[in-house]
């Protein structure tokens, strides 16, 4: 039987346990990815990476070692570029509407027979395309089928759109911002009561429309907690807090 592509995963609801990557350098992807962690996240949002920094973090993941992007916005060519590259998926962060997640699927994706909305610009010249060896239908064909379109729900008004945004066919997994949340919320707490009921929103209309669900969170000490929930796509930590826990340990030890 053949493996289960990456996007088959996370739709699936398969657990997947990842880390971000802060830091633009090459060499940490090639040893996390040697680690076999199930995947990796490109944190080109709130870390200085730079198109050349993109192309070859991901040029260093191990052709086993699934890599997503989270862009810094919903802009087209941030999409398009990192998906000529070679991402697997992106997340794309705030989305609030039907509108911003329509448009997140839409540059994601080849117009089709399923996307007949999609906009994603064509070329086969790129790594995504083997540099020309693949044709327009495989290309077309291969990557509808196998990019995964994240989309970050972090606002509040995104979760008083939820039920409208689940509705968008194209989404794969709705990754909860905590952080961001509870800002918009007006909480200092991510933990607070206001955070979690808007969450427990999103949950049902998640399960409801049939995605998957995703978090962050800074460790694993809660991962099982929320894998009870129903989530399943977890990025944990990033390569610079493992960093910095690993050496207070042998500081303070």
């Amino acid at each position: 039987m053949a493996e289960k592509s990456f996007k088959k995963r996370i739709s699936n609801g398969d657990l997947l346990v990842g880390t971000f990557i802060k830091t633009p350098n090459y060499q940490i992807v090639e040893i996390l990815s040697s680690c076999n962690i199930p995947f990796i996240a490109l944190d080109a949002e709130h870390a200085p990476f730079t198109k050349t920094d993109l192309d070859t973090c991901l040029l260093a993941a191990k052709p086993d070692t699934p890599v997503v992007v989270r862009v810094p916005s919903l802009a087209e060519h941030d999409a398009l570029s990192v998906l000529d590259m070679g991402a697997n998926g992106i997340i794309f962060p705030h989305i609030n509407n039907q509108e911003d997640a329509t448009r997140a699927v839409n540059i994601s994706k080849y117009k089709s027979v399923e996307f007949k909305s999609g906009r994603r610009g064509f070329s086969n010249s790129s790594r995504s395309g083997q540099y020309g060896d693949v044709n327009i239908d495989q290309m077309i064909g291969s990557s509808n089928s196998s990019v995964s379109v994240i989309c970050q729900i972090e606002e509040g008004k995104a979760v008083e759109n939820i039920n409208e945004i689940v509705n968008v066919n194209g989404i794969d997994c709705l990754f909860i911002g905590r952080a961001d949340l509870a800002v918009t919320l007006g909480c200092d707490d991510i933990n607070d009561k206001k955070v979690n009921d808007a969450i427990d929103e999103v949950i049902v209309a998640a399960k409801k429309a049939g995605i998957s669900l995703g978090i962050y969170l800074p460790d694993a000490r809660s991962l099982n907690q929320w894998s009870e929930k129903g989530f399943s796509f977890f990025i944990v930590g990033s390569d610079q807090s493992h960093l910095k826990y690993s050496i207070s340990q042998i500081i303070n030890n």
